[in-house]
């Protein structure tokens, strides 16, 4: 509470562009070219780019496109194969990163 009290100081000079570190991200700040935040946040710890690129892509499959009319366009068997190569490599990508994840087999051991 005693720091508030008493004039306040003169000349106090704002830092305007600095950087912050998290350890697995950087936060850059420059308060002139955005006063509400960082403006770039990178990402340090590069193990789940790819996953998450799959994903995008993978939810951009998925979102329906239109026509310029409105009406939604058809999905064709091209699209349909896209979008499950897609869903394929995201899956292996995830499994490779976490193990533990795959689903167990069920059902009879095969007879030899």
């Amino acid at each position: 509470m005693s720091e508030n009290r008493g004039r306040p100081k003169e000349n106090v000079e704002k830092r305007m562009k600095f950087t912050v570190d998290y350890g697995d991200s950087r936060w850059h700040y420059d308060l002139n070219k955005w006063p509400n935040g960082p403006y770039l946040v990178e990402q340090l710890d590069t193990t789940y780019d790819k996953l998450e690129k799959l994903f995008n892509k993978l939810e951009k499959l998925k979102e329906p496109k239109y026509h310029e009319n409105g009406r939604k366009q058809r999905i064709t068997k091209d699209c349909k194969k896209k979008m499950e190569l897609a869903e394929k490599k995201y899956w292996t990508e995830h499994y490779r990163l976490f193990p533990d994840e795959r689903p167990k087999r069920r059902g009879r051991k095969p007879s030899k």
